[in-house]
């Protein structure tokens, strides 16, 4: 039996069927990578580079072989491979979890080995550039071994396997054409040896020097199913072009959903950590449950949504939970928003935000001992406070308001007991309402309006008291009613100490009477003035000076008492007794005119001026104000009756006299 040394077999139909699985394979690769993020190499992409890798391997060091034989330098393309075998090295240490990748790193390290070893491709290919010539010949005079040719074929297709399990491919034909035709001569030469059969692999020896022609091994020489994952490198998706993947066997930690353009993707749940991928417009998204840190779409449908961060054109379900919910539309029975407080005190079950299905806004919050909850019912907003201690009493402090029908109230109260569910009417001790239609309306035992004048002052100002009534603030001492503080109607005193008077800068009418702001009294009326005690009871009047027109004494009869005929006698020598004097006031000034009176002498102890004391005009309290003109004057009318008196006797006794005289 005849034995073939180191055999060089074209494989140009091999190398196209290799070609067209390593197409499909890198069609299967594109598609996986774009279920990836660039900077991760997931398991299934690390299979693919431990394959690569090995085939590079493989390819490194039949071609330093090659090329040390023909005296070849291979230098570069040694540096390149080390480069590139330690950086991927260090990618496949762990082939069970995926890891970070510096993909720009790695692209640079393979496109300079492959063009180092192209380089040394080159050098090789024109150093057998005149064995191709010879072997040309040699295969023409080969046409009458077609059977042995064949027989070597069948050889060369089980090499072309061995070949491409180790990953040899067409780029080494070229380089290998004149040992293709030595081959092809020798197996013309051992067609009669081939034809009386052999052992398997007893003729053919497949090495790293060998080499199968373009089209030798076509798709009709590989077994079904031939192919492994193992001996596949990498696989482009853009030869995925038809049939199914099945997503129940692949997974994927992260998908980029960039190119996923038509079609439908359904799915039975997506519950994911983010969507942050899916940005274009998701149209209508509907499921029973949709969960996520992140949702976003056009329309969201589903008995319940929830998620931290909820936004969508349109948001529908049963029940929406989220921290954050942006939508144009929102159609749910209840949507809850927040984490429900776990207070012992919320047995209500409140969420921090509730909308229900008749549209009541509810916000809710309980902390240590309160609870706060504001509700929006359609044209009525309530806030409600609700203490869950109890006050001494036994009851439950509680306050509440509402805005209603043009209505504002502020209730301050009591509940008889804890009111967890915010849904007890609070008992008020004092209640203010700002109605649009009544006013402000105050009650309480401390409801007051307080005015604490300007930002820079200190304790100052009026409060309006529950009666109304104006009390002064600390130590403002006036308080005025005008148009501004220069032009005031009238200022009142209001302070405690009582130092500040009440002014009216305009004419004051009380009725009928009038005091004028030009010195005057008035009766509009034209009725006479009265100076009386609240028995109507004339009191006394004190002046300085008086002018007038006219004056009247009430000497009504009817009004005395005690009523006797005077002493004329007596009273004209009490007249008679005053030391009449003039003088000036010591407020008088060089205008006032020079005064005649009595004079009351309230100075020395020893009277230098004689004024009996029956002409003393006195207070109420018996203090000496001055003369009782009015006694006085009649007292001077006595001493004119007296004296007309006295000039009656005196002209009785000169007639008298003068009849006697004449006889």
């Amino acid at each position: 039996m005849a034995t073939l040394g180191t055999v060089s077999v074209s494989i140009t139909d091999a190398s196209t069927t290799a070609e067209t699985a390593q197409a499909t394979a890198d069609t299967a690769n594109t598609g996986v990578t774009n279920l990836n993020t660039s900077s991760i190499m997931s398991v299934i992409e690390k299979q693919q580079l431990e394959y690569s890798l090995t085939v590079a391997t493989i390819q490194y060091k039949a071609i330093v072989t090659t090329a040390k034989s023909s005296s070849i330098s291979t230098t570069a393309l040694t540096t390149a491979y080390n480069a590139m075998n330690t950086y991927e090295s260090s990618l496949l240490a762990d082939l069970t979890t995926a890891s970070t990748v510096d993909r720009d790193n790695l692209t640079t390290l393979q496109s300079t080995y492959n063009t180092a070893y192209s380089n040394v491709q080159t050098l090789i290919n024109d150093s057998f550039s005149d064995s191709i010539s010879e072997a040309a010949a040699s295969a023409a005079t080969a046409s009458a071994a077609t059977a042995s040719a064949a027989t070597a074929s069948t050889a060369a297709s089980t090499a072309s396997a061995a070949a491409t399990s180790a990953g040899v491919v067409g780029s080494n034909a070229s380089s290998t054409a004149s040992v293709a035709s030595a081959a092809a001569s020798q197996a013309s030469a051992d067609y009669t040896t081939l034809s009386t059969g052999v052992s398997d692999g007893s003729l053919i020896h497949i090495t790293t020097k060998t080499a199968i022609d373009e089209a030798v091994i076509g798709t009709a020489e590989l077994a079904d199913a031939a192919i492994t994952n193992a001996k596949i490198g990498s696989v482009s998706a853009s030869k995925l072009t038809a049939g199914t993947i099945d997503f129940s066997t692949i997974t994927g930690t992260n998908i980029n959903a960039t190119n996923i353009t038509t079609g439908t993707l359904d799915v039975a749940r997506l519950n994911v950590g983010s969507l942050s991928a899916l940005s274009a417009d998701l149209g209508t998204v509907t499921s029973g449950t949709i969960k996520g840190n992140t949702i976003t779409g056009g329309t969201i449908s589903g008995a319940t949504v929830s998620g931290n961060t909820i936004t969508g054109g349109t948001i529908s379900g049963t029940t929406i939970t989220g921290t954050v919910i942006n939508g144009g539309t929102i159609n749910s029975g209840v949507i809850n928003s927040g984490t429900k407080s776990t207070s012992s005190y919320n047995t209500g079950g409140y969420y921090p935000l509730t909308i229900n299905a008749s549209g009541v806004y509810t916000s809710t919050m309980f902390d240590s001992s309160v609870g706060l909850q504001a509700a929006i019912d359609q044209a009525s907003l309530t806030t409600s406070v609700r203490y869950f201690t109890a006050s001494s009493d036994g009851t439950y402090y509680a306050n509440q308001t509402s805005l209603s029908n043009g209505q504002l109230t502020l209730t301050d109260g009591y509940t008889a007991a804890s009111d967890n569910t915010f849904s007890s009417g609070v008992t008020a001790t004092g209640s203010v309402s700002l109605s649009s239609v009544y006013g402000i309306n105050l009650y309480g035992n401390t409801q007051t309006i307080t005015f604490n004048g300007r930002i820079t002052d200190t304790n100052k100002g009026i409060t309006f008291t529950t009666y109304g009534n104006i009390k002064s603030n600390g130590n403002q001492g006036t308080w005025y009613v005008g148009y501004s503080n220069d032009s005031q109607t009238a200022n009142f005193g209001i302070d405690s100490a009582g130092s500040n008077p009440i002014k009216f800068n305009r004419d004051l009418w009380v009725r009928n009477m009038g005091l004028s702001r030009a010195h005057q009294v008035r009766s509009k009326d034209g009725g006479g003035i009265y100076f009386t005690d609240d028995d109507s009871n004339r009191v006394n009047t004190y002046h300085k000076n008086i002018y007038y027109s006219g004056s009247s004494s009430k000497s009504l009869l009817s009004e005395k008492t005690n009523v006797e005929a005077a002493d004329i006698n007596y009273w004209s020598s009490l007249a008679m007794s005053i030391d009449l004097a003039t003088y000036n006031y010591d407020t008088d000034d060089y205008t006032d005119p020079l005064r005649l009176s009595g004079i009351i002498d309230d100075v020395n102890a020893t009277k230098e001026w004689a004024l009996p004391e029956a002409f003393y005009a006195r207070d109420e309290d018996g203090n000496i104000v001055g003369i009782d003109n009015g006694v006085l004057l009649n007292a001077v009318l006595a001493l004119s009756q007296e004296q007309a008196k006295q000039i009656d006797e005196l002209n009785t006794n000169v007639l008298a006299m003068e009849a006697k005289i004449n006889g």
